[in-house]
């Protein structure tokens, strides 16, 4: 299409996208109060081609409710321009390009959707084992969620990485890309279960690389655990378990840098136990 074109016609190419259903991308620049439709609330800004402004509104942006869209600037995400004959409307009467303020209605959820048909028509042995590349959309204390391809998709926190992960609340922020493997769906449900921690080397199969019997290493202490001992991070991956110290500092030790002495490795069964030594000062 000619500039020439677009220049007459600055719509041409999103009234085209509306009629052949396209996925498009683009960055949100902005969350700005809107009445699309004449209810105002508040919508997400997108820089369009040929000086146009594209406005997602609340309820075309995710069929989740979220307090605040501004988490979402500088994010780039699909969308496609809003068919409103989805939602049983007339065209006619509902129109989603306003030509006097150079408005483009969008929706993310219609991208969403589509995203998500295809995703499911994927046969089975195409998902399972499958590496998938997605985004951050969303936490809670013990999982991460992971938008691939308009699913929601759910990583427990034990599948993220090896090693004690304390919660997943502010490991990444939302919008942040990651590569996970799917280990396991269900179509009945619409459920998908990732693991970044299937892609990562298993420390533990070098772990007499880095560790000896009778050698000392610098740790962090991660957990303290009553009738158990203080679990010290010597690398991601790898803990030891330690008996309290003697002397301590007063509060909590987690968090604190300590030197511990290594007294046996068992390496199938994952363990290290050491001492904790009386340097540094922090601890002793």
């Amino acid at each position: 299409m000619s500039n020439e074109l677009l220049n007459i016609r600055p719509f041409a190419m999103y009234e085209k996208a509306l009629k052949r259903g396209e996925i498009l991308q683009g960055k949100i620049n902005a969350i700005e109060e809107h009445s699309p439709f004449g209810h105002s609330m508040k919508c997400a800004v997108i820089e369009l081609e040929n000086g146009l402004k594209g406005l997602i509104h609340e309820s075309q942006f995710d069929t989740h409710k979220y307090r605040s869209l501004v988490g979402f600037i500088d994010h780039t995400i699909d969308f496609m321009v809003l068919d409103v004959r989805k939602q049983n409307l007339d065209p006619e009467q509902y129109n989603v390009f306003n030509h006097e303020q150079n408005i483009v209605l969008l929706s993310r959820v219609q991208a969403l959707e589509e995203l998500e048909t295809e995703f499911w028509n994927t046969p089975d042995d195409k998902l399972i084992d499958h590496v998938v590349n997605g985004k951050v959309s969303g936490f809670q204390d013990r999982a991460l969620f992971v938008d691939v391809s308009g699913v929601t998709c759910r990583m427990k926190i034990q599948d993220y990485e090896y090693g004690w992960t304390d919660s997943m609340l502010k490991k990444l922020p939302l919008g942040a890309p990651i590569t996970a493997k799917i280990i396991a769906f269900n179509r009945e449900k619409k459920t998908v279960e990732l693991s970044r921690k299937e892609l990562l080397e298993d420390p533990w199969e070098r772990v007499h690389e880095h560790y000896g019997v009778g050698n000392f290493y610098s740790g962090i202490v991660t957990a303290e655990v009553p009738n158990v001992g203080v679990f010290i991070r010597l690398r991601a991956g790898i803990e030891t378990l330690s008996w309290w110290p003697d002397r301590r500092p007063e509060g909590p030790l987690a968090g604190k840098s300590v030197t511990v002495a290594i007294k046996s490795i068992k390496q199938q069964e994952r363990r290290i136990s050491s001492r904790i030594t009386n340097f540094p000062h922090e601890v002793y």
